[in-house]
Formats: C-alpha cells, sequence, structure tokens
C-alpha cells in the first residue's frame, strides 16, 4: 500500500494521515492486536452490537466513539492516535508489514462503515479487523468480528498486561524473528512504564 492508497482510504473513515510514528519503541502493532485475547482483570472492556440489528452502522459508531473517547485514545484536543496499517504488498503474498501511523479524526466520520468497507479498517462491510493506540500509548482499541456480533474493545495499560509482555519477549528473542521487528520488540521492552 503506497502513501497515496492509504490516504484515500483513511479518508472513507474519516481519518487524515498525519504521517509515520516517529517514536522509537512504539509497542509493536502485532502485539496490540492480542487485545482481543486479553481478560477482564487485565482492564479488558468491551462493547458489542449484534450483526442483524437494524441500526448496526449507528450503534457500532457510537460504540467506537464512546470507548475511544472515555478510554482516553483521542488525547487531547487534537483528537490523534495510531492506527495499525499492513505496508505489505497484498498481491505479491508477502509477509505482513505492521506499523504504526499517525492518524486524526476529522468531524465527519465513519470508521465502522465506509472506514471498514475501504478494506483498511476490516475485510468487508460490517467485518471490522483493526488496531489503535494513544499518542501516550497507554490504550489500546480493539474492533472486531465475531460470528453474531462486530465491536470494539480496550485495554489499558499494554505495558502491563503480561500476555502481551510475554508475546513481545517472544518476539525479542525467537531467532525467526525478522530483525527490523526483534529492533522494535527491544526497544520496547526497553522503556520504562508509562504509568509508573
Amino acid at each position: 500500500m503506497n502513501e497515496t492508497q492509504l490516504t484515500a482510504a483513511l479518508a472513507q473513515a474519516g481519518l487524515r494521515y498525519c504521517g509515520p510514528d516517529p517514536t522509537v519503541g512504539a509497542l509493536p502493532v502485532k502485539a496490540a492486536w492480542l487485545a482481543v485475547s486479553c481478560r477482564r482483570e487485565d482492564g479488558r472492556r468491551d462493547l458489542v452490537v449484534d450483526r442483524e440489528d437494524v441500526q448496526l452502522l449507528a450503534k457500532a459508531n457510537a460504540a467506537w466513539f464512546r470507548l475511544a473517547s472515555e478510554s482516553g485514545l483521542l488525547g487531547g484536543g487534537d483528537r490523534m492516535f495510531l492506527l495499525g496499517v499492513d505496508f505489505a504488498d497484498a498481491d505479491a503474498g508477502s509477509t505482513p508489514d505492521l506499523r504504526w501511523i499517525r492518524v486524526q479524526l476529522m468531524e465527519d466520520w465513519d470508521v465502522m462503515g465506509a472506514g471498514v468497507k475501504s478494506g483498511l479498517l476490516g475485510s468487508r462491510a460490517f467485518c471490522p479487523e483493526f488496531v489503535m493506540l494513544s499518542l501516550d500509548e497507554t490504550v489500546v482499541l480493539r474492533g472486531t468480528t465475531w460470528d453474531r456480533r462486530i465491536g470494539v474493545l480496550t485495554v489499558p495499560n499494554p505495558d502491563r498486561v503480561q500476555m502481551i509482555r510475554t508475546y513481545v519477549e517472544r518476539l525479542a528473542t525467537n531467532p525467526r524473528t525478522a530483525p527490523s521487528e526483534r529492533t522494535i520488540a527491544e526497544n520496547w521492552l526497553a522503556r520504562p512504564s508509562k504509568n509508573s
């Protein structure tokens, strides 16, 4: 995916592309996807909507915005956050190239509808699959699809969630991990906790 395609897909969701994330040592995108496997004890909070609901789009967007606002994903008044994007060439069948980009929520947005349908935030209409991270890295927000429901969930303080830490430790020590991915994992593990 090139920058022009990325910008166009983001615009459909009502997100403005603000460039790659310059943070050194940010949580690996692959690890943030694990939020869907976290437990209530990890602080996980879910909002779901039945796929048969006649107000599916409105309720799903409302759920996303509610969790994004209440969790702190949107940060201050600028409404900026990080979005995990796969930059691999899908046609070539290459391995994923997951990176964070900075985005800004615009006034008119449709994350769970047009954003998902664009293919950037999901596989097809009403099948969200995305991961977002607050700029201060204190909250992961994940959109996902189940058999009969779609929804969003948040996990606060991913640096304190044992499942996520263990996974990143495996990335950092596994000889099969790509060198760039290993470096990202090592840098994240070396950083002090955000809320210590």
